[in-house]
């Protein structure tokens, strides 16, 4: 077995053996929910806590927003215990912007050859609506008086890209396109485009609270689709690993199907879902794991796990 170790921040080094003891982990979603990967490897501490840190204060568009850390790119969020919808506006285009810009780069990614230059092409025109879109937020001065209306210019841009989103999954599930995108993997990414157009819909109308009926469901299931695209994308000889992903998966669909009363058992699946993801993504950068994962998508999951903690933190 493979023992070279990776870096993992400034306080820890993990070896190929404590990444395939990510299939003995134990996933707490409901309070009540753990499975067991490798029972030989199932004991101790599996990997070291990826722990975001405090969130950085900054002004984007004339408004104060913070960052966190936790993957390549700052992970946007309102200033702590802010409830200005226009700082919630100016974050969550912030983070929700580049996310849509990133589907966009897999889809490209994802469609090869001379047959899907047509809907490639569309796609790198979202690249670049979306690239100019965050410009223009960069170069704005948003307030209470115009806020809204730039956010209705976004929702629209939204709106075209889960039009082509839902487009290209019925051409895929019907066989009328052959990309290597699944069916699922554009209708995940068509709910997270609707998700925040939902989200700066309520902004427009002056409410930023996050609701812990809606943000656990919604990030449960990313969390568990996530999982089963991760063991649909490990090199079959990860046996382990997939175990574990498809485990993951299963604690998040109960959780999702079964949101706790209180908030802090999901904020511990959270937590292990951000650590899980660290882990795993850099083992794959190392060539660690053996999988056709890019670090970019390693990357984005992960930003959106550290995202979903964040929610839930400020939800009530």
């Amino acid at each position: 077995m493979q023992t070279d170790s990776i870096e993992y921040g400034q306080a820890a080094r993990l070896t190929r053996r404590q990444i395939v003891r990510i299939g003995g982990a134990t996933l707490v979603a409901t309070g009540v929910v753990s499975v067991s990967g490798c029972a030989a490897l199932s004991a101790g501490p599996l990997f070291p806590r990826a722990e975001p840190g405090p969130i950085s204060p900054q002004t984007v568009a004339g408004v104060p927003v913070g960052t966190l850390n936790g993957g390549s790119k700052p992970i946007y969020v309102a200033p702590p215990g802010n409830l200005d919808p226009v700082a919630h506006s100016v974050a969550d285009t912030l983070f929700w912007g580049d996310i849509m810009m990133e589907h966009v780069t897999f889809f490209v990614m994802m469609m090869p050859g001379a047959d899907l230059a047509a809907p490639r092409s569309e796609a790198e025109r979202f690249q670049r609506q979306f690239a100019d879109r965050l410009g223009k937020l960069r170069a704005s001065r948003l307030d209470r008086a115009n806020y809204a209306a730039f956010n209705a210019e976004t929702l629209r841009l939204v709106g075209a890209l889960t039009d082509y989103k839902r487009r290209m999954h019925d051409a895929q599930a019907s066989g009328r396109m052959h990309s290597l995108a699944w069916p699922s993997f554009f209708d995940h990414t068509a709910k997270e485009a609707m998700r925040f157009s939902a989200r700066l819909a309520q902004l427009n109308g002056g409410n930023a609270h996050f609701d812990r009926r809606e943000v656990i469901p919604f990030w449960a299931d990313k969390m568990e689709e996530h999982s089963l695209f991760m063991a649909h994308l490990l090199d079959p000889d990860e046996k382990v690993l997939i175990e574990a992903s498809q485990a993951s998966a299963k604690a998040f669909g109960k959780l999702e199907a079964s949101p706790p009363a209180a908030k802090d058992p999901a904020l511990v699946a959270a937590q292990t879902i951000i650590d899980f993801k660290t882990a795993a993504g850099k083992g794959i950068l190392a060539g660690q794991i053996k999988s056709i994962i890019h670090p970019a998508l390693a990357d984005h999951v992960r930003r959106e796990a550290v995202r979903f903690k964040d929610e839930l933190t400020r939800a009530v």
